[in-house]
């Protein structure tokens, strides 16, 4: 293990993104980096990117190597099973953000910004590669930009059945569809109302609902194709009484029945229950405005 190289990866191992950032950025930027976790949620190994951004997602190729994505910097580093870094893919200098993995074992990769120029130029589009990442085909994916107005497809799950792409833009207000066969739109399939309206990570349940981080906690949503409809919501508490919570993100977690909603704003982890609403544990990872994804290893 060194610096730009993880321990061997084990069933349980959490990775998530440990961005260290500069005092005096304007927005969250430093030097990137991704911190390797045991199951007993203990530090196990941390790895410098390279990048100069925010290590903003993280996803697992069908080979069991990890991708961790830097849209601002607009690269991708790639670690080997057994944690030794390899050399970085090239995919084209895109501003990735997020990861999926199809049924058919292809990849995609959603371009986290849209602006027309500058330093968050993109284009908010979802690529397709195969799972040696050489690139197939770019999908038409709607976007809203956030309220920052730069940010594209910042989120992304599958459907069940793996043809239709759930997405958003974070801080936005809508959940989109997107027909992954036709390449069609199907336009927004959820739009919050409840002030601040402003949607952040999301996840799918086994049987299909979606789990929406709110800020506040955790938005469940009943449907599909043809639209989806609010179930419930699972408060979760702020770093401190009186603090605004910053909830972002949410991932299922594979062979558990709970999830792990992220704080991006406190740096902290919780596993909740989505069918009972409960945090069964609470956990400060010291990683405020860095906390932006989490890998579980199966």
């Amino acid at each position: 293990m060194t610096e730009r190289s993880l321990s061997p990866l084990a069933a349980g191992d959490l990775l998530v993104t440990a961005t260290r950032l500069a005092a005096d950025a304007r927005y969250p930027t430093g030097n990137g980096a991704v911190r390797q976790l045991g199951a007993d949620l203990r530090p196990k190994a941390e790895a410098l990117t390279g990048s100069t951004g925010l290590v903003a997602g993280l996803g697992r190729l069908p080979d069991g190597s990890v991708l961790a994505l830097d849209p601002q910097a607009r690269t991708v580093a790639r670690f080997h099973p057994d944690g030794r870094r390899a050399p970085d893919p090239d995919l084209g200098g895109h501003p990735f953000g997020a990861m999926l993995v199809t049924p058919e074992g292809d990849v995609l990769l959603a371009e986290h910004l849209c602006a027309p120029s500058g330093p968050f130029a993109g284009e908010g589009r979802v690529h397709r590669f195969t799972a040696d990442l050489r690139p197939v085909r770019r999908y038409a994916t709607l976007f809203h930009g956030g309220v920052s107005g730069f940010l594209g497809v910042t989120h992304m799950v599958l459907s069940v059945d793996g043809t239709t792409l759930f997405h958003l833009s974070e801080t936005g207000p809508h959940v989109y569809a997107h027909d992954l066969k036709a390449d069609r739109a199907l336009g927004p399939v959820f739009t919050a109302r409840e002030p601040p309206a402003m949607l952040f990570g999301l996840c799918r349940l086994p049987e299909g609902d979606l789990l929406v981080a709110t800020g506040r906690g955790l938005l469940r949503l009943n449907g599909g194709q043809a639209g989806f409809e609010p179930a419930g919501h699972i408060p979760l508490p702020p770093a401190r009484p009186g603090e605004r919570a910053g909830w972002a993100n949410v991932i299922v977690r594979p062979r558990h029945p709970t999830v792990w909603a992220l704080d991006f704003h406190g740096g902290r982890l919780a596993e909740v229950d989505p069918e009972g609403g409960n945090v069964r544990r609470l956990v400060d990872l010291g990683l405020p405005s860095a906390l932006a994804s989490l890998l579980e290893v199966p």
